[in-house]
């Protein structure tokens, strides 16, 4: 059963990467922005309509979260396409977005927000509309006869061939809304022509995502936003925090990582307000899906252009390499002309690939234990999150050598060196003590 101060959505997440820049190489006409958003409270409601106050289905926050987020965009130019963005059917939501999507034009950028429930089934994300009746979902087969797939969002969006396609999807999945939800992260797989998207995420795969802080009644002493009208305002972690930075003249990627420090440390005042221990309350937000230019920003259309006018070249920004094939090749054939202790601009370039490849999306070190930390994966990574790698052994044809790792920069010196060389194996050495039954072995990646 779902407790009232959560949201939730069953997802696999993308970790955070630092934020790209590129170049402008010529001007272009600003793309046409829209915007979607739904919030979704009422998921048991009387006869009349009226949400039953005392359900712990219900939300709280939904309809003040959609109402600012449509304002905020709304003042930054973006055309909000829907005009009924409260408590929303799947088929009410799924026609609104019929509607919207005519509206949407070629090369335009997009928009979606949702605060709601969720949850995923096998490999699909669903996005929960309330109830026809107003009667609580009595089964899994209900509730996603009730739902919209996150991937059919995407794929009604980007019918109109848009340049950008950007979801903000405020919920979490720490527990299932009925008996019998797949509880498993999913990955997510877009069929899309549309070759940036994002999905920014509120909270970790079977993490919380806190409705409200402390009481309802509460939340228009400090919450710092004015609707208007006498109500109390109440919104969520989430988009307390990333509303606060949402119109800040920076890329989006920074937005989010401010975003997320910020939830971090408020969800510690919610866990507390409802006595959840340690990390079982603490709400850290995640990208789900990233394939998109690390410049785009929602408050400045000139630095969100399409990364092809930009002209984005991986010697500037390296982090470019973990989805351009063509950059990477690049960097590799300069490596393998000159070597890489005299390219830093490739050997960053090679690194980024080469974390990306292994499913790494953030790294530590402890020199106590003589190793480095595996912070952050997704979810195909070949480490698991608190792996400590203490030694790689390079083998080719010519024989093999063992490397210690003393800092961080000696574990990224080797994979900038042999990652994609032919003829070479990688067989790391790891350990994870917090791991039940304390697990150990080897990994290897060979080329």
């Amino acid at each position: 059963m779902l407790r009232r101060t959560t949201l939730w959505l069953k997802t696999t997440l993308f970790a955070l990467t630092a934020s790209l820049c590129a170049v402008p190489v010529f001007a272009q006409s600003a793309p046409d922005r829209f915007a979607f958003v739904v919030g979704n409270s009422a998921y048991e409601r009387r006869a009349d309509g009226q949400m039953i106050e005392s359900s712990s289905l219900n939300l709280y926050s939904p309809r003040h979260d959609a109402s600012k987020y449509a304002d905020v965009l709304d003042g930054m130019g973006w055309d909000v396409l829907n005009d009924v963005p409260f408590d929303r059917t799947a088929a009410s939501l799924q026609n609104d977005l019929d509607a919207a999507a005519r509206q949407i034009t070629s090369g335009s950028e997009v928009v979606f927000v949702f605060n709601g429930h969720g949850f995923s089934q096998g490999k699909s994300n669903f996005l929960v509309g309330v109830p026809d009746d107003g009667e609580r979902y009595a089964s899994v087969g209900d509730m996603r006869a009730g739902s919209i797939k996150l991937s059919d969002v995407v794929a009604r969006l980007a019918e109109a061939n848009p340049a950008r396609i950007i979801l903000i999807i405020n919920a979490c999945g720490d527990e299932a809304l009925v008996d019998g939800a797949d509880l498993a992260p999913t990955k997510p797989r877009f069929d899309t022509s549309v070759e940036e998207v994002l999905v920014l995420y509120s909270s970790s795969p079977k993490g919380v995502a806190f409705d409200f802080i402390d009481s309802p009644d509460l939340e228009g002493e400090n919450d710092g936003f004015d609707l208007g009208g006498g109500d109390v305002v109440v919104h969520s972690v989430f988009s307390r925090a990333f509303l606060s930075f949402m119109e800040n003249d920076q890329p989006l990627l920074s937005v989010f990582a401010e975003t997320r420090i910020e939830v971090e440390k408020i969800s510690r005042r919610a866990a507390d307000f409802r006595n959840m221990p340690g990390r079982q309350g603490l709400q850290i937000p995640h990208v789900l899906f990233d394939t998109i230019n690390g410049q785009f920003n929602l408050a400045d259309v000139s630095g969100t252009l399409s990364s092809t006018s930009l002209g984005t070249d991986w010697r500037h920004d390296p982090q470019v390499c973990r989805f351009a094939p063509d950059s990477l090749q690049e960097a590799l054939a300069l490596r393998a002309q000159t070597g890489i202790a005299s390219n830093p601009q490739a050997r960053a370039c090679i690194l980024a690939a080469a974390l990306a490849d292994l499913g790494i999306e953030k790294l530590g070190f402890d020199s106590s234990l003589g190793g480095v930390i595996v912070v952050q994966t997704t979810p195909d990574a070949l480490f698991g999150r608190g792996d400590l790698i203490t030694r790689v052994t390079v083998s080719n044809p010519e024989g093999r050598e063992k490397l210690r790792f003393k800092q961080l920069s000696d574990f990224s010196g080797v994979l900038a060196q042999y990652f994609d060389e032919p003829g070479h194996k990688l067989v790391f050495s790891w350990k994870n003590e917090e791991a039940e039954g304390k697990k150990s072995g080897f990994k290897g990646i060979e080329f």
